[in-house]
């Protein structure tokens, strides 16, 4: 898996999310069987806001330098474990997410997994072989009159 595929699926999956935040906040809060106010309501259009913010930029990140994907990489998986961690508190000790839950823990704990695959298990690439300057018939002999070094 490359950090370009992930990059792009973790885009669509938080612009999605930040845009259904933003135009239906109270219709998420209710899965979540979360309590809604109109603080509440306008705290879930604003991170969604952010979420689609993430979206877009992750997006526009999936063509920078590998060395560059990484270092981000290392970004995303610190968020997806800090997301994984928060929804587990919003579930047991806080009591906020009532209902449902189990659905942002798949989704924080798999992309855990697949960033901590990427960065630390995926095989590397083998680099390209350099040339062999007596391959295809090529003589190592100066022709020209140069002497021979």
């Amino acid at each position: 898996m490359s950090y370009r595929l992930m990059f792009i699926i973790n885009a669509i999956v938080l612009a999605v999310f930040g845009v259904v935040f933003m135009i239906m906040p109270q219709f998420v809060l209710a899965q979540f069987k979360s309590e809604i106010y109109i603080a509440t309501l306008y705290v879930a259009r604003f991170f969604g806001g952010a979420m689609f913010f993430g979206g877009l930029l992750l997006w526009f990140l999936k063509e920078v330098a590998a060395k560059t994907q990484k270092n981000i990489t290392f970004i995303l998986l610190a968020y997806s474990i800090g997301g994984f961690v928060m929804t587990l508190l919003g579930m047991t000790t806080f009591g906020v997410l009532r209902a449902n839950g189990w659905v942002l823990l798949v989704i924080f704990g798999l992309f855990t997994l697949i960033y901590g695959y990427i960065l630390f298990l995926q095989p590397k690439p083998a680099p390209a072989k350099a040339r062999n300057p007596r391959a295809k018939g090529k003589s190592v002999l100066p022709t020209d009159g140069e002497p021979y070094q």
